[in-house]
């Protein structure tokens, strides 16, 4: 069984060229970001902003690959920046990842430059506390002062020194850099920044002083895949809450971008979204019987929730995980499966309502929000907005949680949902109470430990009478 819905892409060599890896249909987004490249001149950092979980780094990593194809004359790279946030310099981690990507000889000059920083870099402190020492040692303390003085004196020429070093040393990174650039048959550089919201604060703040102080050469652009909230609370946690960190960001970033992140309204979902979730579905082998009202329900609370395709494949992992025996059993009513699915989406999407699903005290107004729904939805059946979906979850938790408004459903629900949807009369629940059922379920088709025993065992204990 495997739950890594990752796909395996040949970093700078797949593109978008097969219809089932562009399933959200990116691959006019990433024509468009290629677009904005070429067409520009000026040192461009670009902001690719969106949610984690959202599938930044597999648009990224293909977009790489697709733009190459289409531009193969450019140096392009691909940095992910989390995977080197363990060094203390961006910089160096950098430019060696630069240099497997071109056979441009002048990467040995932005080596030398590095290098020549490093030695320039370091920063001696020469707070030397004199004051009071004369009156403390009188001539043995004048003695001491004028010593401690002259180190001073000396520290402060080294410091000096190795400040002009460092600018000279600047200077000869950026002149490098422009002369890589001229060399390329494009002349352009453009490098993908990846992950940078995971880095540690410091780190990843280092990450943009860098690219703002070193990397700022005509025709060298950066495509930043990041969280823009995430990295705010980072500069917050670095600078304190009073700085303002969208301000602070417009230094280093010129461009935002935004991918869509979640699923949308159904009147308006995009269809490959839905056809990435039947891919799970399908993947996984989930039965239909359980895949399609699973479906249905994501539809139906996504118009007021959002939910991220992530948080699409926790959900359908976490079905693929419930107890197969109750699972594969098609003889039972569909009420105990909508209860499962919602105590699924409710945790991941909504965790704040998931306690109340479980113990049965969810409130009218909460299922309003957890659906989406409105008094419209909710009236007769051939009243102008009836949405029979959304009724059907909406009072058929009413009728577990024994809500007295349960009395307010149209007649067809009342007699259905008790009678068919939730037969007392099944024999897996035989006389029990319709708020026990959450409980029931999470304990016996959901809790891994609870469930997860020898098959022998499985069927002594949920014998059919």
């Amino acid at each position: 069984m495997k739950f890594n819905f990752e796909q395996k892409i040949d970093l700078y060599k797949d593109g978008f060229e097969d219809k089932r890896n562009d399933l959200l249909q990116r691959r006019k987004t990433g024509k468009a970001l290629s677009s904005l490249l070429n067409g520009i001149e000026d040192p461009l950092v670009i902001a690719l902003d969106s949610q984690w979980g959202s599938g930044k780094t597999y648009f990224l990593k293909r977009w790489v690959g697709q733009h190459l194809k289409e531009n193969n004359d450019q140096t392009v790279l691909y940095f992910d920046a989390f995977s080197h946030d363990y060094i203390s310099d961006p910089l160096p981690a950098l430019v060696t990842a630069l240099e497997g990507r071109t056979k441009n000889k002048n990467i040995k000059k932005l080596q030398n430059a590095v290098f020549n920083l490093a030695k320039a870099g370091t920063r001696a402190g020469v707070a030397v506390a004199t004051s009071g020492v004369s009156e403390a040692f009188g001539k043995v303390g004048e003695g001491i002062t004028k010593a401690l003085g002259d180190q001073a004196e000396k520290s402060l020429e080294e410091y000096w020194k190795r400040e002009e070093g460092r600018s000279i040393a600047m200077e000869q990174f950026r002149a490098a850099l422009e002369s890589m650039v001229l060399a390329e048959k494009n002349n352009k550089v453009i490098i993908v920044v990846d992950e940078l919201d995971r880095c540690r604060p410091d780190y990843a703040l280092e990450v943009l002083e860098v690219i703002k102080h070193f990397f700022s050469v005509d025709n060298v652009h950066f495509v930043l895949g990041v969280n823009l909230e995430v990295l705010e609370n980072m500069i917050g946690v670095r600078y304190g809450n009073e700085i303002d960190a969208n301000a602070y960001l417009q230094k280093f970033i010129q461009i935002k971008l935004e991918l869509p992140d979640e699923v949308e309204h159904p009147a308006h979902q995009n269809w490959d979204v839905s056809l990435y979730l039947d891919r799970l579905l399908e993947q996984l082998k989930i039965p239909e019987h359980v895949g399609r009202p699973l479906k249905f329900q994501i539809k139906i609370v996504a118009r007021n929730n959002s939910i991220n395709l992530r948080q699409i494949e926790q959900i359908v992992s976490a079905v693929k995980l419930a107890n197969n025996f109750y699972l594969t059993n098609e003889n039972i009513r569909p009420g105990w499966f909508d209860v499962m699915n919602d105590l699924i989406i409710s945790r991941i999407v909504r965790p704040d309502l998931y306690p109340k699903f479980l113990d049965a005290t969810i409130a009218p107004e909460d299922l309003k929000s957890y659906l989406g729904t409105n008094d419209n939805e909710l009236g007769r059946e051939r009243d102008p907005g009836y949405n029979s979906r959304a009724s059907s979850s909406f009072y058929s938790w009413l009728y577990i949680t024994e809500n007295e408004r349960f009395n307010d459903a149209n007649g067809n629900l009342r007699d259905i949902i008790p009678n068919y949807t939730f037969s007392r009369y099944s024999f897996l629940f035989p006389d029990i109470s319709p708020r026990d059922i959450p409980q029931k379920i999470q304990r016996e088709w959901l809790d891994l430990l609870q469930f997860y025993k020898p098959d022998s065992e499985i069927n002594q204990n949920n014998k059919q009478p």
